[in-house]
């Protein structure tokens, strides 16, 4: 049995690019994720400042 060399390099590819588009996600929503996160953290810092400063006022 002969081994198609054409389609072996076609789906390497595709697969390859498959896998990079994947990662490629994930580090998006990893990053959109910390962002978030770090942005709640600001705003929650903020608020509690101001409470603290208008109670002690």
């Amino acid at each position: 049995m002969k081994l198609n060399n054409k389609g072996f390099a076609i789906s390497t590819v595709l697969y390859s690019l498959l896998i990079m588009a994947t990662l490629i996600l994930f580090l998006l929503l990893g990053n959109l994720s910390f962002e978030r996160r770090t942005t709640s953290d600001f705003v929650d810092n903020v608020k509690t400042e101001l409470n603290a400063f208008a109670d002690s006022h």
